[in-house]
């Protein structure tokens, strides 16, 4: 029977780890903070997409969740390559690219599977915004083109008050007129979605 703890188990250890290093980036020069802080949130959005994408997979192969509690399955897939495929093809007029970044994709791609009642589903909508911020100020980083500069604008606005030209990620992440650090709220938030995530 695969299990989900040792996913979670390696999340909470890698996101500790960031929030650890968030917090001694006084002692970095500030272009190196920026930097330093930029790195950290592709990191947290990547160790995001990891567990969201390894727990989907184990829960429809029938894993339990960390408090022993069953998911509600539609169908329960046979390896973890049997749940990918399904999540692909199963109820979908053609295959489906899965992308994971997203309250909305990730539900599509599980939706068949994995029944709309289940917690994951839950949780994942629930957190929908949080998300979606998350990986707007992450493309923003890692792309830095005219889209995701156009949806960062609005993570900017949310924060600001309005837009304000020139506040990358860098800065954003560690202005002082949020505190705690936006860094910091963002690792300690998505550390408590991947708990309820796996209802640990």
């Amino acid at each position: 029977m695969p299990s989900i703890l040792s996913d979670y188990r390696t999340h909470d250890t890698e996101t500790q780890r960031l929030l650890n290093l968030s917090g001694t980036l006084s002692s970095l020069s500030p272009m190196h903070q920026k930097l330093v802080a930029e790195i950290v949130l592709l990191r947290l959005f990547s160790l995001f997409e990891n567990l969201i994408v390894s727990v989907t997979l184990k829960l429809a192969c029938g894993a339990i969740y960390v408090d022993k509690s069953n998911p509600t399955l539609l169908v329960r897939a046979r390896s973890s390559q049997n749940a990918l495929t399904l999540f692909q093809t199963l109820g979908q007029k053609k295959q489906r690219q899965l992308q994971w970044s997203t309250a909305t994709e990730i539900k599509k791609n599980i939706k068949y599977v994995i029944d709309p009642s289940d917690n994951i589903v839950k949780i994942v909508d629930r957190n929908g915004m949080f998300i979606d911020e998350l990986r707007r100020v992450r493309n923003r980083i890692a792309h830095n083109n005219a889209k995701s500069r156009k949806n960062y604008r609005t993570v900017v606005r949310q924060h600001y008050g309005a837009f304000v030209n020139n506040v990358t990620p860098g800065i954003l992440l560690l202005t002082p007129r949020i505190r705690p650090f936006l860094l910091e709220q963002y690792i300690k938030q998505e550390r408590i979605l991947a708990k309820d995530i796996v209802k640990a």
